[in-house]
C-alpha cells in the first residue's frame, strides 16, 4: 500500500476509534480488515504528539491501535512519568487515560511497552514513548474592591440623606451616623465574588450588626442594623483568601476606614402655637417684638431672645360656658416646639412641665400630643409636637377634672376676659430630653407666655 492509502486508513480509523463508522466509508471490521493485513499491531495515533509543547493541563491521553486488541495488556503496558492517578476509558481498538486532577507544569513520559497484545497475542511492534511538556496554567488576576461607597456630609446634609463619598479615593470624615435611617454602605468588586464567602468574611470594627444585599455578583450593600456613633472611626476587613467566581482569591487581606463626623447637641429651635400654623417647614421664624395667637409667625424661634411673658399671648380655649362646647379641642392653647434633631419621643414627654404661676393652678394635665416630621425608619424619632393641656379649673371640667360625661377637656381656662399681665403660664422642657443618638439637651429650654 502507497504511503498516501496508509495515510487516508490511518485518519479513517482514528475517526472512528470512539463512534460507529458511516456506511459510506464501510464498517469499522471492512477497515481493521484492510489494516489488519499486516499482523503485526501497532499504534495509529498517539495524543498528545511527541516533542508537544504548552499541552493543556487539563489534557487526556489518547492511543488508536491498528487491531483489536486485549485491551486490558494495553493497560498493564501503559505508564507516565511523574506517576499521576487516573482513570482508563478503553474500546478494542482505543485506550484513554484522564489524569485525576490538572497535571501540574513540567515534563512527562507517556510509555505503551510490547506487553500490549492483540487479540491473537501478538506483540506491539515496538515500546512507543512520547515526551510531551504541559505549559504553565494561566493563573487569574486576583480581585480586588474596587469602591467603597459611604453617605458623607454636614450634619444638616446628612439629615437630607449626605452625598456618597468613595472612600478608596481619599481620607473620609465626615461620615453621616444615619438619620434618617441607618447608612448603607456600597463595595464594588472588581470580579464576580463567591457571596457566601464574602458574607461569612466581611466584618466592621467597632462591631456593628448588619446584613449583605447584592445588586449583583460584583456589587453588595452593608445594611447596618443600627445607626453610627459619631466621633468613631469605623474599619471595613475582608480577609485574605475569599474567592470570586472564577477560582481567584483575594491576595492580602482588605482594610480601610472612614470617620463618622460630629452631632451638636439636640435643642430647641422654636416654639409657638398652633393657632399660628408654626412649625418645621411651614413657618419657622419668631417675632422679636412678640406674637399672638392669632399671628402668622411662632412665638420664638433659636437667635432670638426670649421675651417677658406679656409678649407672647394665647387664648384658652375653653369658652366658659361650662357645656360640652366648652369641652371641644380649640387650637389657640396647643403649644408647639420643634428640635434641631430628631428626639426620643418618650423621653420628650417625660421632660415636659407646664404649669401657671400666677396665680398657681390647682391641676393641669396633659391631655394629648401629636408628633410630626417623623422618620419612617430605625432609629424613628420626631422633630415637632404639639401640645394639648387640660386644665382643672375649666369650665368643661365642673366638679370633676375629666368628667366622663363630657369626656374629659382638652383646653385651658377660658381667658377671653382676663386683664392685661394676667395670668401667667410656664412652659419648661427639662435637659432630660433627648435626642435619638441619646444626647440630651445641654440647657433646659423656659418660656413664659400669658393668657389673654
Amino acid at each position: 500500500m502507497n504511503p498516501v492509502r496508509w495515510k487516508c486508513f490511518s485518519l479513517v480509523c482514528a475517526v472512528c476509534a470512539f463512534a460507529n463508522c458511516s456506511d459510506k466509508f464501510g464498517s469499522l471490521e471492512d477497515w481493521l480488515g484492510v489494516l489488519g493485513a499486516s499482523d503485526t499491531p501497532r499504534v495509529l495515533t498517539f495524543t498528545p504528539n511527541s516533542e508537544s509543547t504548552e499541552v493543556n493541563p487539563q489534557t487526556t491521553i489518547s492511543v488508536v491501535f491498528s487491531h483489536p486488541m486485549s485491551i486490558q495488556s494495553c493497560v498493564s503496558g501503559f505508564s507516565l512519568e511523574p506517576q499521576v492517578r487516573g482513570s482508563f476509558e478503553t474500546t478494542e481498538i482505543s485506550l484513554k487515560f484522564t489524569p485525576k486532577t490538572e497535571l501540574p507544569s513540567g515534563g512527562y513520559i507517556a510509555r505503551l511497552t510490547k506487553q500490549c497484545e492483540d487479540k491473537n497475542g501478538k506483540d506491539l511492534d515496538r515500546v512507543y514513548t512520547v515526551s510531551f511538556r504541559v505549559g504553565e496554567k494561566e493563573v487569574p488576576e486576583a480581585p480586588t474592591v474596587g469602591s467603597i461607597i459611604v453617605q458623607t456630609g454636614t450634619e444638616a446634609e446628612c439629615f437630607n440623606g449626605g452625598s456618597p463619598s468613595d472612600i478608596l479615593l481619599g481620607e473620609v470624615s465626615s461620615g453621616c451616623v444615619g438619620v434618617p435611617g441607618p447608612p448603607p454602605i456600597q463595595i464594588r468588586f472588581t470580579k464576580p465574588m463567591n457571596q457566601t464567602e464574602v458574607g461569612l468574611g466581611l466584618r466592621m470594627e467597632p462591631n456593628v450588626s448588619f446584613r449583605l444585599e447584592w445588586m449583583n455578583p460584583s456589587e453588595v450593600k452593608i445594611l447596618p442594623d443600627s445607626i453610627f456613633s459619631s466621633n468613631v472611626r469605623y474599619h471595613i476587613l475582608l480577609p485574605a483568601g475569599v474567592h470570586s467566581l472564577d477560582g481567584s482569591v483575594l491576595s492580602a487581606t482588605f482594610r480601610r476606614d472612614f470617620f463618622v463626623g460630629s452631632v451638636s447637641d439636640p435643642e430647641v429651635i422654636g416654639f409657638g402655637l398652633e393657632s399660628q400654623n408654626c412649625g418645621l417647614g411651614i413657618q419657622e421664624f419668631g417675632s422679636i417684638t412678640g406674637a399672638r395667637w392669632d399671628s402668622g409667625f411662632c412665638f420664638w424661634s433659636l437667635g432670638l431672645p426670649i421675651l417677658d411673658p406679656h409678649s407672647y399671648q394665647f387664648r384658652g380655649g375653653d369658652d366658659g360656658t361650662g357645656t360640652n362646647s366648652a369641652c371641644a379641642d380649640v387650637n389657640t392653647d396647643n403649644f408647639r416646639i420643634f428640635f434641631n434633631q430628631y428626639m426620643d419621643t418618650t423621653s420628650v414627654i417625660g421632660a415636659t412641665r407646664f404649669s401657671k404661676i400666677s396665680p398657681p393652678s390647682s391641676n393641669i394635665r396633659l391631655s394629648t400630643w401629636v408628633w410630626s416630621h417623623c422618620q419612617t425608619v430605625s432609629p424613628y424619632g420626631c422633630r415637632e409636637l404639639t401640645y394639648s393641656y387640660a386644665e382643672s379649673e375649666a369650665s368643661c371640667n365642673g366638679p370633676l377634672f375629666g368628667n366622663i360625661s363630657t369626656g374629659g377637656d382638652f383646653n385651658l381656662s377660658a381667658s377671653n376676659l382676663a386683664p392685661n399681665f394676667y395670668p401667667y403660664y410656664e412652659f419648661r422642657l427639662e435637659a432630660e430630653a433627648k435626642s435619638i443618638l441619646g444626647k440630651r439637651m445641654k440647657n433646659v429650654f423656659v418660656i413664659q407666655v400669658e393668657a389673654k
